[in-house]
């Protein structure tokens, strides 16, 4: 699978098949599959030994769930003289992946000034919502002259989902407070490369996501400790 970067002259009926072909190669379990056997085939662990004691994560990780769940969509603009043929795979991970993410950051760096600032106090974290949705698309755009010049783009689509964590500080005099904070996430679609596979494109995107999560989990506990 590539990107091709220059018209190519064919017929309507050959690039139909074609990616008809690419659709039917890669089915949504063979996807379930390999993202599953990148994770281990379990979702990762948390530390509970680097838990900081006045730290608490709601609600609890799941492991018992799929790795991740895929469909499959192939839709057809075919107008007169221009077609657009998207076919995508869209898998969702396991919530469970990004909870963990989190947790195992913030047990991480908590002693650089967030313990420090709780000063003993109790403090409760859920994650509300967090990235955990990408396509793989081969798009391709024919025009249709005699022949059909057509050509293709495969990448893979980020959902743009932000991390939204809500706290709440059980603070020493007994009254509390609370918050919601929202960490925008910088995922982009990228182009898969000349000649570069769909699972190295895929293997590339959960290890950039999972780096993608520490770094937005750093920038969440830099807006919590303002706003303690």
């Amino acid at each position: 699978m590539k990107i091709l970067k220059s018209h190519h002259f064919t017929s309507l009926p050959l690039i139909f098949s074609a990616t008809m072909l690419f659709s039917s190669c890669l089915t949504s379990k063979r996807m379930n599959a390999f993202i599953s056997d990148q994770y281990n085939n379990e979702i990762p662990r948390v530390n509970k030994r680097t838990q900081p004691a006045n730290i608490f994560y709601t609600p609890p990780i799941h492991s018992d769930a799929d790795i991740s769940v895929t469909t499959a969509h192939t839709r057809i603009l075919p107008l007169i003289v221009y077609w657009v043929i998207d076919d995508r795979k869209t898998s969702t991970l396991n919530p469970g992946i990004a909870a963990a993410d989190f947790e195992n950051t913030i047990n991480k760096i908590a002693y650089k000034g967030l313990m420090q600032k709780l000063n003993g106090q109790r403090l409760e974290l859920a994650v509300q919502q967090a990235p955990c949705t990408f396509a793989l698309v081969d798009k391709t755009h024919a025009v249709w002259l005699i022949y059909a010049i057509h050509w293709e783009k495969v990448y893979i689509e980020p959902q743009p989902s932000d991390l939204v964590v809500s706290y709440r500080l059980s603070q020493q005099d007994g009254s509390s407070k609370s918050g919601t904070i929202t960490i925008k996430n910088p995922e982009r679609n990228k182009n898969l490369g000349f000649f570069q596979s769909w699972r190295s494109a895929v293997s590339q995107h959960l290890e950039d996501y999972d780096s993608n999560m520490t770094d937005m989990t750093k920038e969440f506990v830099d807006e919590l400790m303002k706003q303690l």
